[in-house]
Order: C-alpha cells, then structure tokens, then sequence
C-alpha cells in the first residue's frame, strides 16, 4: 500500500511539473474539450503562396502587430481567427463573456475604442473576405482601412511598416472558399509548428524591407515558443533550452545556414517523441487533468 502511495505522489509531482503553460490556454474555453481544441484547428483556405502571401501569414499569426495588453499576453489575429476562420473556443474573459466572440470596444484593449461595457460580437470568418464590400460594425468600405484601425485603434498597435500591412491585407485576400481542405478541422502537429518558423524566416529573408524582415524574425521566434510551451519541462529540458538558444539568436541577425541545420535536427529529434509532447491530444489531456 505505501508503494502505491509513493507511486501515486511522484506521478502527481511530474504531472504537476509538466503542467501546461500555453498561451493558447489563456483564451480557450475551459472543458471537457479543451485538450482537443489546442490541438486541433480549423483548416486554412490558402491555396496559393508568394513572398509577400508567406508574411501576411508569419504577422498574421504573431502578437507583434498589435499593442498594450493584448500583446503582452501573446494575442494575434490567428488567436480570433484561426487560420484566418473563426476560432469557436475563443473565450478570453477580458473581451467576452461568451465562446467565439469578442468585445471590439473593450476598454482593457484600448483606451481609444473602450465603451466600459461587455458587447462582445460574434467573430467573423475571415474566408472570402476579398469578395465583400462592406466589414465591421461600421460597415467600412475599404478592407485597408478597416484592417487598421483594428491594429492601431482596437488594439493600440503601432502602424506596420507599409510593405508588412500590405503583405496581411494580401494574405487575408488570398484565403477563398475554393481553397479549404476537405477536412473542416485539423490537427496541429510538431512538424506543422516547425514548418512555420521555417515559413516566417523565409518570408523574412525575402522581404527586401529590413523592417518587415524583422517584424517576420520576430514572428518565427513566437512559433518556437509555440513549441517550447508543448515540451513538457520533466521530459524535455534539454530539448527547451536548445530551441531557446535558437530563438535568442534570432534576435541580433538573420537566420544562417548554421542556425537552419541546428533548428532542423532539433525538429527531427522532437518529432520523433511526439507522443510525449503536448501536441498529442492524449499526452495533454492528462497533463491538464
């Protein structure tokens, strides 16, 4: 009996140890679903690439573009609007009392827009949205425009570089109906989030604005935290300390072709554990238990 005991108490501390400290978490839906839901996301509707769609993309998905609290906490586009659909489970209690929908004229997002009252509105899909003529409350004619002032006004952002809104707004325009997968939900895997810090440093090296080539460095980093926060501590310190490495060398230069082949077995070794990561839903939901 005390064997079991003992065993039970080590398994506890471990659990405890591994905990999960996802970002994500902060903004999803607590339930019976939640393991699930940061695993899983709906499919992205890009069926197209280029340069410029590759860092719409990177700053689509990173808290640089925005400001004040929302940023510090990691919120980006890609947190309402996952992969540019609507994030369903998006229950972040500073914006909205209610799953899948956010308060546009929070005060705790911006002192420009706050009203003092919780209004949230449900999110939009963000699919198709070249096609239409008319978006947000205000029914703004321009997508520009209204883009922007959901940067500088809704989130207190300061205004991107022009080359680095342009490339959002191409992205945004680039994900069509026509181009979703079969699958309306899909698992977000190790090798996904790895490819999509390659993705941004391609884009960043791309860029031939050394402005948004640096928005995009910074936007790689935050995908390697993506990672870090899904290797449980006890298992995986090492593995953790290396990816850190790599994103503070990311700070000072560009990605060289020494840093890449780091990065890449890094990858390759982490894949090959998956199952013990936080990628797999079941690994998850007993740490979240």
């Amino acid at each position: 009996m005390i064997w079991r005991i003992i065993v039970a108490a080590l398994l506890s501390a471990t659990l405890a140890r591994d905990a999960p400290l996802m970002r994500d978490a902060r903004w999803t839906e607590a339930g019976p679903t939640l393991a699930r839901d940061l695993t899983h996301a709906p499919g992205e509707c890009l069926g197209e690439t280029s340069d410029e769609i590759e860092l719409g993309r990177a700053l689509f998905r990173s808290s640089i573009l925005l400001g004040g609290p929302a940023a510090r906490i990691g919120l980006s586009c890609h947190s309402c609007h996952a992969n540019g659909r609507v994030n369903a489970r998006f229950l972040l209690p500073e914006l909205t009392d209610r799953a899948g929908a956010a308060d546009v004229t929070s005060e705790w997002a911006s002192a420009v827009r706050g009203d003092g009252a919780m209004n949230p509105r449900a999110i939009p899909d963000l699919v198709d949205a070249g096609a239409r003529d008319a978006f947000g409350m205000g029914r703004d004619p321009s997508l520009e425009h209204f883009a922007m002032s959901v940067i500088t006004e809704e989130f207190q952002g300061a205004p991107p570089p022009p080359s680095a809104f342009a490339a959002l707004i191409v992205y945004i325009r680039a994900l069509r109906t026509s181009s979703c997968p079969a699958e309306a939900e899909t698992r977000q895997t190790l090798a996904d989030a790895a490819n999509d810090v390659r993705r941004a440093l391609a884009a960043s090296e791309a860029s031939g604005d050394e402005a948004s080539a640096h928005l995009a460095r910074f936007a790689a980093r935050e995908r390697i935290g993506f990672i870090v926060e899904r290797l449980p501590p006890s298992r995986f310190a090492r593995a953790r300390r290396e990816l850190e490495q790599l994103a503070r060398d990311l700070i000072a230069a560009p990605a060289t072709q020494a840093w890449h082949a780091r990065f890449d077995a890094a990858a390759r070794r982490l894949e090959r554990r998956e199952r013990e990561t936080h990628f797999n839903e079941r690994t998850l939901a007993r740490a979240l238990e």
